[in-house]
């Protein structure tokens, strides 16, 4: 009891479990999920582990309380997966075998969404890194971090589908991922929904970005890239 007599309750992250489980990543399946372990500062032990989980390419790391420090621990590990002895030395080859990754509803901010998107970054289109999805959905990159997904998703030429769906990225993070659409990225998908756009800004030339993206996708395909599309202000712009 406290000392006025009311109990304080605190939680406290189950490290027993986690110690556990990343003591012999080895043994981690095709598909590990560490949803709702709320591991917080820990989540380097979770970044560790998966960089020694050799037979697992789809991790889910969502509500986990994970921050920018920890977006900076796996950043180091993303970088030395693809770059480490998975890496495929065959021209053309497919580099890491990571194919999915989730870090939905924890705390990244711009910092620690930049890390994660230079690390996804191959140095070169010649090479292609093995991951297809990044679901970063509700966090908080800002239109500094969605720059930087849009330069990675620019550079990045396997990876198919990224969540950034409540992000706040404001106009100039939309303006970054419009821009550095392709032809090829007519069969991707990127989750714009509930972030909020203001399409009375006069800072932003909005015929020439919509000029640029309907030349890249066209109209026929710009509401099926952009998921949310048809529910923000940005839908006015097709008129």
């Amino acid at each position: 009891m406290g000392i006025f007599g009311s109990k304080t309750i605190v939680w406290i992250p189950d490290n027993d479990k986690l110690a556990e489980k990343v003591e012999d990543p080895a043994q981690w399946d095709a598909k590990e999920s560490f949803v709702g372990w709320k591991v917080c500062n820990d989540g380097k032990l979770l970044a560790q582990g998966m960089g020694g989980a050799d037979s697992c390419g789809n991790f889910d790391f969502s509500y986990n309380g994970l921050g920018d420090r920890e977006a900076l621990v796996f950043a180091r590990v993303l970088t030395t997966h693809f770059k480490s002895k998975h890496a495929s030395a065959v021209p053309g080859g497919i580099s890491g075998k990571m194919t999915k990754l989730c870090f939905a509803n924890n705390h990244f901010h711009s910092v620690g969404v930049k890390a994660i998107a230079e690390a996804l970054m191959p140095e070169t289109p010649k090479i292609l890194y093995s991951l297809e999805e990044l679901d970063l959905s509700n966090n908080a990159a800002g239109p500094e971090g969605a720059t930087a997904i849009a330069n990675m998703i620019r550079a990045n030429r396997v990876i198919r589908r990224v969540n950034l769906a409540w992000n706040n990225i404001g106009n100039q993070g939309f303006v970054a991922l419009a821009s550095n659409m392709t032809m090829q990225h007519r069969t991707f998908r990127l989750d714009i929904s509930n972030n909020t756009f203001d399409i009375s800004d006069q800072n932003i030339e909005w015929d020439e970005v919509m000029s640029k993206v309907k030349k890249a996708l066209t109209s026929e395909f710009i509401p099926q890239v952009f998921i949310g599309w048809e529910d923000t202000e940005l839908a006015q712009l097709m008129d």
